[in-house]
């Protein structure tokens, strides 16, 4: 037997006999042997971090990256601008808002749009899309109706933009949800709103 093949089965035996001394109490934690690689340290969004040179926890993306689910939009090879008002806008911008259409859905996407319109929207739009919403009734002026001939006129991609980047008294919801969450929500995708159900 060489050297190597008898510390093999020494190590073999000093841990099967180990295993026997130990603690036989399943019930209780086995000794850590490095606690900090299986518990690291917590840092709070906006604590101080002694890892960074500039001290913040909170990290800039890195320059080129874009984040898991906010591609930039995109329609008929045209970057959309969602900062700009629609009336300013130029020509291809409107053309390609105008030319973008929501990925197919079917019934349970639309209960989902359903579900995330009365969630969501109804506060200033109402449950019938009028306009007519519980802060409506507390000083905030009252949004188009989405029953009306003006939302009617307008394509999903008109709708999913003002979701996307707001108008008016209307909010972005850019970040608060996903592409297809938003298509979701749009009143054109299941009718123009729940008030033609």
């Amino acid at each position: 037997m060489t050297n190597l093949q008898k510390a093999l089965v020494s190590a073999i035996v000093v841990v099967a006999a180990l295993n026997f001394v130990g603690d036989s109490d399943l019930r209780r934690r086995n000794y850590e042997v490095m606690p900090e690689m299986f518990y690291s340290v917590p840092y709070g969004s906006f604590d101080a971090n002694p890892n960074f040179a500039d001290g913040k926890t909170a990290r800039a993306p890195v320059a080129g990256t874009i984040a898991y689910g906010f591609a930039p939009l995109t329609s008929d090879g045209v970057l959309l601008d969602t900062t700009t008002e629609w009336k300013q806008l130029k020509g291809d911008q409107q053309s390609a808002w105008n030319a973008l259409t929501a990925p197919e859905q079917h019934e349970n996407d639309l209960a989902r749009g359903r579900e995330i319109f009365s969630r969501v929207c109804t506060a200033c739009h109402g449950p019938g899309g009028a306009g007519d919403g519980k802060v409506t009734k507390r000083g905030v002026p009252p949004p188009p109706s989405l029953a009306g001939d003006g939302a009617k006129a307008m394509s999903d991609g008109q709708l999913f933009r003002i979701i996307t980047a707001g108008q008016g008294n209307m909010a972005q919801c850019l970040s608060q949800g996903s592409r297809p969450r938003r298509h979701r929500a749009q009143p054109g995708r299941w009718s123009r709103g729940p008030h033609r159900e």
